[in-house]
Order: structure tokens, then C-alpha cells, then sequence
């Protein structure tokens, strides 16, 4: 119901303001409108923090898990605690919603937002959003926001290409997550549509999907809201429901919606209108926007942002971070390391992660935490505050950097600036002329414009410019690599020398959501303790095209409309596997750390391939095959999603680290003490190799041909594929061991008019306490491939020899599939198994007929 404020409210607006109020003021703010107190509301992006109104360099913010790792969890209660901490991180940053969670399913192991989102499985993920939701509007100061509404489930092309999905496919699986959180008891404030098509239509665009499913049959009552950059008309995508474009300032509605309600038989459009600002105003009513008083709303798109994470809040990351932790292999029970057996010994950290670690994915969920943990130093210290003697060394092995790495404030300094490594002027000019409009100093040489560019040139009206000036010390002497990624043009002096010119590049890289250059490199030999002045110069003309490989993308798309820039530097690389497998030998301990980063998982492209990048296999083989005791090798992956592990037959000890956000070294390091115990279970099933999936060898399903990408697996992915297919995969879904075992019994189902009610008992018959993650599959009694899940729970802590039981309720409705436009269970006889994994071949189960087809609408 629309209450009466509003109402008022409509009454009084002009369709200027109406119109206004349909499109962004700036990156991250909705119109304000001084005169009838209607204040703005602000955005931030999620899921693993809120940022705050700067995407990179900005205030400090709290970095949580991955959500792939949040997931792991299997536990609704973990992600409600995640998100009161996330309510309270957004609060911080002034915002009151919240860009977050991310609900795709994961459809290939290659997907580049696949760490940002929860699971294959679309029951997982409705159900965990919900304890993630739940979390964050407790407070009633924060909504969330659920995305990407729908089948956003690659990056490749992901502005334009069209996923053709059957219907029963799209409301089995990818629709199935919204509608479980729609339609639960905290939907959520707002859902953001997806960039791509389906079926022909743009997401923002789609009446079918918006209105009549996710309004009218699913009862969704909140603001609808584009992508940013992702409204693709100016009517159609207000008729379909569509409310709110964002950014601002507007590039399809304004003047051009305006002007569209000039024409007759307008009566239409005109209800739209008036319906999507009823929303809006609806929303920020909700959130305290409205009633205020014109200073109050002029301040309303100033309020300062700040950094409060709590003493408490760290303490709920890092043990989630714990949590989420999967132990995949044991074989020799080197897990957990007893802290007092390690005293006086010689322990080994290997490889690309080992002193840096992984905490995140890039592009939108990248967040500017004000500290990180790494395993080594992590493992370091909790051995220190134990009072254990050890010796602790390190080996980086190999590399894994996809670009040279970003500038360390260690080596470089701005000129005038004792705290900072850049000195950056703006001028309004595309060549570095004319008077200095502002100077800004930074940490970080990503130098991404979009949000933080100077105010007067960041809407993209006039060309500019900037130079940045440095001076570098370097650690080493040595033949040392600069690189350069722009978005415009760019050069790099060091000293009087150019260095690099990428003033007129070609091709497209995957920097900057991918409007960036291929990175462009240059090496020079440079001195140990030397200091070099370098200047990058960067411009931008906005009557200029982005480069991009996107067939649809505007000239001026809001990532591209910047003369965004990265810069990155490596000293002359002198590690070796050799080095590696040296000390790896003449350990007690060996800790390997893999795995992925920021730059190979990230939004705006997806993975080329399940490999681990560099020399990641060559360093694990080798040392598993050159050590004399391989049973002391602890193998720590670091990603978001799978990746193909050759070597995972001989090895005796794998944990899934995942992205463990600023307590990944912390969280990683209780793991391996036995501090805390890795309770996660696979949110996905984790494939031997891609080859052995559908999409290998047919890219008319991955990643598409002309912008068309056909869902020829139907309902059939993850685990369903594995199972139909035959195909084992190296480790199923829902898998994941502790250090203590369970055994599990169905005890009973008992049939209600519209449910079932499954009582499991769980019996620990392990050494240790430990907590079973409650697995229930349904398949119809004859055809044992068809397993899913319907229903799960983390238990409680439970003794040795003790058990527990758990009862479960599963709704019929939950259980039927689609058929012609309407739910459908069918009679016939059907399976309740509980197991330790989707392929479990020993459920315990029990087997009820239903003795009439029962149908649902939609």
C-alpha cells in the first residue's frame, strides 16, 4: 500500500521533478527535491563490504569473505551475522542501500563473478540470501539489494549478449533464487536487473519477467533499478517496471522521457511514471528521506563517510572466515597441526599466495580494506602469541600475477606528499595544459575515475586530462618492467625518457570492466636505492569512442567516459622452484598456497581456462614429486571458483581457502592450528577438468556466437549435469571433511496437507566435536540421477558418540518441477535421501508415495 505521505507527494510534484526522480543524480545518489523535502537516497556497492562512494582509494571499509566462501558455510546464521555487520558498514559509509547480494547461479566453473555469488545450486543461494537479507535490514536504516535479475551468469559480452534459456529452465534455476527471496519473510528493499538480454529482450526492458513474474506473480512490492550504465531505451524500460536508472547524471530518460510525454495517447506512460516514483518515494520513506527540511536535503548527498568496524564485527569475520574453509583431502591426518609439536621445528610457506594471500575478486566487489592478513605472517604471529618457537621461511616459487602488479608505497613517493605515492593534476584539456583545476593524492595507481575523477569534469561533459607524478626507489638493481593500461591515451616518462606511449592503442584489454587497453610494457635496468621521477600522463576525448569488443555499448558507457588508468611495476624476478622445492625438503612442515586473485576472478571477463596461471602445477608437482616425505605437504588453493588440480591424486593434504576477505591469513592460520575447525561444505561441484564439461567443445553455449548464448543443458548444471551425465567429478557438491565423522539417519517423513517434515538424527561417531552440515536430496524413486537439493542445516556443535536430531520442513510446492505453465508434482513414488555430498552413493533414505498429481500456479 502506498501510504498517504506519498500520495501527497505525487499530488505535488511537477513531471519535471517526476521525471527527475527516475534517473540518478551522480555514481551512487538518487534525485533530491529541496522543496518538498524529499531527500536523496545513496547506494554502495557490496557484497563483501560497502565501499562507499569511491570505487578505488577511497575511506577504509571492513573487506568480509567472498560470498562463495560466505556460502560454504552452509549456515543461515553465519550469513545473518554477516549481514547485520554489513548493515552497519553501510551505515558507516552514509549509505542506506546496499548493491548486494548477487544471486546468479553458477552455471560454468569460468564465470568471472562466480566468487561473488553463492552457489551452482539455486536452492543454496534463495535460501542463504535470505539470512544474508534478514541481516541487513534488521536494522530497518539499510535495504538490500538482490542482482543480477536475471541470468547474468557470464561476463564475456555481458552488455549485449542474448541468453536463450527455455522456460522451465529459467524458473527451475535461474529465476528460482529471486522468487525464494521474494517471496520469504524479508524480501528484499530493491532487485537490480541484469545488463544482457534473455530471449531477445534487454533485462531492463523486459515486461514478461519484470512485471507480470517478479511483480504479479511473485509480489514484489520494492524499486526496481538498472545496472549501472544498463538502460537500454527510454520508454520501454519505464512501461516494463524498470524504476530507477542508474548512474546519474541520465543518459536514456530526463530531457528524452520528458520529451516523450509530449506526444498523444500518453496516459500510459504517465501511470508508469507515476508508479515508479510512488516506489521510489516508498523507499525513501522506508529509509527516512522524506519530511526533511531543505538544508537537510541539500546535505543529503554530503554526509561524510567513515571507518567504525568494531573489535566484535572483526572477530564475526574472522571466524566465518574460519568457517567457510574446505578441507578436501586428509589423507594422513597432518590436519590439525598440534601448535606444542611445532616447537623447535622448520616450517615452510611455498608459492604465489604464500606472503601476499587472495582476499577478494576485483571489479565492483573490491573494497579498500584498512589492513590484510597473509597466511605467512598470520601463521607467524599465532604461533608467537601461543609462545611457540618455530622457524617460519618463505619461497614465492613462481608468480601469478595476470598484469604487473599495482605500485607498492614502499618504493615509490609523491613529490610533495609524505603520505601518499602519487601526486595527480587535473586539467580540462585532453593534453595536459592549461591551468590546474585540482590535485589529488592517492595510494593506489588503479586510477579509476568513474566516481572520484574531479567533480566539474566527471559527468563526462568535456575532455580531460591528467599527469601524475612519482619518484621510485627501487629495492634491487636489475632489469625492472613498467606497464600501462588506459582507457584513453597515456604516456610514461621516467626521468626525460618515454618510457611507454599507449597514446593510440588497439585491441581491448580487461582492465576497467573491460573498456581498457591491452597492457602495453617496457623494462629498463635501473639502481638499488636510486630515486627516479616518473610521470604518467592520461587523457580522455568525449567525443571519442570506447574501444570495445561490446556491439552495443554507447560511445560514452559510464566505465569508459574517464581517462582511467593503471599503472604497474616488477622488479626483475629472481624466485625459482627450485629455491622452493629446497626448502620445502629441508622443512617439517610444508604450507603450498595457490590459487587465483583479483585480477584472474573479477567482474567484466570471465577465466580463459580451469588452469592455475604460471607455473603453479610445475611448483606443486614438482615439490610433491622431489620432497622425501610429500605426506608433510599441506596444499592451500586460494580461489572463487574450481580450477583443475593434476596433481590432486598424490597429494595427501588439500584445504579451499577461497577469498577470505582481511581475515584470510587469520582465518587460515586457525585452521591449520585447530584453533578453529574448517567446517565448509562445496557450494559447487568441483570438475576434474573442463574438458569433461558440455561447454568444452560448443560455443554456442559458452561463451556464444553472435552475441547469442543457448542454455542447451536446460536444468541440468552443476551437480544435475555430473549425475545425468555420469560423469564424477573430482569432488561433488556438498563435499567436505572434518575432523570428526558423522553418521546420519532418517528418522521419519511425515506428510502434511502441503509439506513434508523429515526428522534426521546425526550421530557423531568421531574422536572429536565437531558440527554435520544436514544435506536432503529428492529424486523420483527410479531415477536415482535426478537427485536435488530441497532442504539443508548446519547443526549444532555435537560430542563424541553424542547425536542430535534435526527437523526439516519442505513445502510440496518446493518439490514440483515446471510443466506448461504451472508447478507440478506428479504422483509416483519418491526418494528422500540425506548424504555427505550430491553424489553420495550411500544416502540414508526413505521412500513416501504421492498419491495424486498436485499443480501450483506460478
Amino acid at each position: 500500500m502506498v501510504s498517504d505521505l506519498v500520495l501527497d507527494l505525487l499530488s505535488k510534484l511537477t513531471w519535471e521533478e517526476k521525471v527527475s526522480l527516475l534517473s540518478g543524480a551522480d555514481g551512487w545518489h538518487t534525485q533530491e527535491i529541496p522543496r518538498l523535502g524529499i531527500g536523496a537516497i545513496k547506494t554502495t556497492d557490496g557484497p563483501a563490504g560497502a565501499r562507499g562512494s569511491i570505487s578505488v582509494d577511497g575511506p577504509k571499509a571492513a573487506l568480509l569473505s567472498s560470498p562463495v566462501l560466505q556460502a560454504a558455510t552452509w549456515s543461515i546464521s553465519d550469513m545473518q551475522e554477516l549481514g547485520r555487520v554489513l548493515s552497519r558498514e553501510t551505515q558507516s559509509k552514509a549509505a542506506q542501500v546496499l548493491l548486494a547480494p548477487t544471486i546468479c547461479c553458477h552455471r560454468n566453473p569460468l564465470g568471472g563473478r562466480n566468487f561473488e555469488s553463492f552457489s551452482e545450486d539455486p536452492v543454496l543461494s534463495g535460501t542463504l540470501a535470505v539470512g544474508y537479507i534478514s541481516g541487513v535490514q534488521e536494522s530497518e536504516q539499510v535495504v538490500a539489494t538482490v542482482k543480477h535479475f536475471v541470468a547474468n551468469e557470464q561476463e564475456h559480452h555481458r552488455f549485449s549478449v542474448d541468453a536463450r534459456i527455455d522456460e522451465k529452465t529459467l524458473r527451475e534455476i535461474y529465476l528460482r533464487p529471486f522468487e525464494i527471496v521474494i517471496k520469504s519473510h524479508s524480501p528484499p528493499g530493491c532487485v537490480m536487473t541484469a545488463y544482457n538480454l534473455v530471449n531477445g529482450t534487454h533485462m531492463d526492458m523486459h515486461k514478461y519477467l519484470i512485471s507480470d513474474v517478479l511483480r504479479d506473480q511473485w509480489g514484489f512490492k520494492g524499486l526496481c533499478m538498472s545496472d549501472w550504465g544498463g538502460t537500454n531505451s527510454i520508454v520501454e524500460s519505464v512501461l516494463a517496471g524498470c524504476d530507477l536508472e542508474m548512474p546519474g547524471p541520465t543518459l536514456r530518460r530526463g530531457k528524452n522521457l520528458l520529451g516523450a510525454l509530449e506526444h498523444k495517447d500518453t496516459d500510459i506512460l504517465k501511470t508508469a511514471i507515476n508508479t515508479s516514483c510512488a516506489r521510489l518515494l516508498s523507499l525513501a520513506e522506508r529509509l527516512g528521506k522524506l519530511g526533511l527540511s531543505e538544508t537537510d536535503v541539500k546535505a543529503s548527498r554530503h554526509a561524510p563517510e567513515c571507518s567504525t568496524t568494531s573489535p566484535e564485527d572483526v572477530a564475526t569475520l574472522r571466524r566465518i572466515a574460519a568457517n567457510g574453509i574446505v578441507l578436501l583431502k586428509n589423507d594422513s591426518n597432518v590436519l590439525p597441526l598440534d601448535p606444542q609439536k611445532l616447537s623447535g621445528k622448520k616450517i615452510a610457506f611455498v608459492g604465489p599466495n604464500a606472503l601476499v594471500g587472495a582476499s577478494n575478486g576485483g571489479g565492483s566487489a573490491a573494497m579498500n580494506s584498512g589492513y590484510l592478513t597473509h597466511p605467512f605472517n598470520s601463521l607467524k604471529v599465532a604461533l608467537k602469541n601461543l609462545g611457540i618457537e618455530a622457524e617460519v621461511h618463505i619461497a614465492q616459487g613462481c608468480r601469478t600475477h595476470k598484469w604487473l602488479p599495482l605500485l607498492s608505497t614502499t618504493q615509490w613517493q609523491a613529490d610533495d606528499s609524505e603520505t601518499s605515492m602519487l601526486g595527480i593534476d587535473f586539467f580540462a584539456s585532453h593534453n595536459c595544459t592549461g591551468d590546474i583545476l585540482e590535485t589529488q593524492y592517492r595510494n593506489n595507481s588503479s586510477i579509476d575515475l568513474f566516481d572520484s575523477g574531479p567533480e566539474s569534469l566527471r559527468d563526462g561533459g568535456e575532455p580531460y586530462s591528467f599527469r601524475m607524478t612519482s619518484v621510485l626507489t627501487p629495492a634491487t638493481d636489475g632489469n625492472h618492467t613498467f606497464s600501462v593500461s588506459s582507457v584513453g591515451g597515456a604516456r610514461l616518462f621516467v626521468g626525460d625518457d618515454l618510457v611507454l606511449d599507449n597514446s593510440d592503442w588497439n585491441g581491448i584489454g580487461e582492465t576497467f570492466y573491460s573498456f581498457g587497453s591491452p597492457e602495453l610494457l617496457s623494462s629498463m635496468s635501473m639502481s638499488i636505492g636510486r630515486s627516479y621521477k616518473v610521470v604518467l600522463e592520461a587523457w580522455f576525448k568525449t567525443n571519442n569512442a570506447v574501444k570495445t569488443d561490446s556491439k552495443d555499448v554507447e560511445p560514452m558507457h559510464v566505465y569508459g567516459a574517464q581517462p582511467s588508468t593503471r599503472l604497474g611495476f616488477l622488479e626483475e624476478d629472481t624466485s625459482t622452484i627450485a629455491e622452493a622445492i629446497t626448502l620445502a625438503d629441508n622443512s617439517d612442515v610444508c604450507i603450498v598456497v595457490l590459487g587465483l586473485n583479483d585480477e584472474w576472478e573479477s567482474e567484466g571477463y570471465d577465466r580463459p581456462s580451469m588452469e592455475l596461471p604460471g607455473d603453479q602445477d610445475k611448483l606443486v608437482e614438482d615439490i610433491l614429486a622431489s620432497t622425501r616425505h610429500p605426506e608433510r605437504i599441506i596444499i592451500v588453493n586460494q580461489s572463487g571458483s574450481p580450477l583443475e588440480m593434476p596433481w590432486a591424486g598424490r597429494a595427501h593434504t588439500i584445504l579451499q581457502a577461497w577469498y577470505g576477505g582481511q581475515e584470510a591469513g587469520n582465518a587460515l592460520a586457525d585452521v591449520l592450528l585447530g584453533i578453529a575447525r574448517p567446517k565448509g561444505r562445496l557450494p559447487m561441484t568441483w570438475p576434474k577438468a573442463y574438458s569433461d564439461l558440455p561447454f568444452a567443445t560448443d560455443k554456442e553455449s559458452w561463451p556464444g556466437v553472435d552475441d547469442k548464448v543457448v542454455y542447451k543443458e536446460g536444468n541440468k548444471i552443476g551437480y544435475r549435469w555430473h549425475l545425468d551425465a555420469g560423469v564424477a567429478p573430482q569432488w561433488w557438491f556438498g563435499f567436505g571433511l572434518d575432523y570428526t565423522t558423522f553418521d546420519s539417519t532418517v528418522v521419519s517423513v511425515v506428510t502434511e496437507h502441503d509439506r513434508w517434515d523429515i526428522c534426521v538424527r546425526i550421530l557423531n561417531i568421531g574422536l572429536m566435536t565437531g558440527e554435520d552440515v544436514v544435506q536432503v536430496y529428492v529424486w523420483p524413486s527410479q531415477q536415482p540421477r535426478a537427485k536435488r537439493l530441497i532442504a539443508f542445516e548446519r547443526t549444532e556443535s555435537i560430542e563424541p558418540r553424542d547425536s542430535i536430531t534435526v527437523k526439516l520442513t519442505v513445502q510440496l510446492r518446493d518439490v514440483a518441477e515446471w510443466s506448461e505453465q504451472k508447478w507440478l508434482l506428479q504422483r509416483g513414488s519418491y526418494a528422500i535421501g540425506v548424504g555427505k555430498h550430491a553424489g553420495d552413493s550411500e544416502m540414508a533414505t526413505k521412500f513416501i508415495d504421492v498419491q495424486k498429481a498436485l499443480s501450483w500456479d506460478p
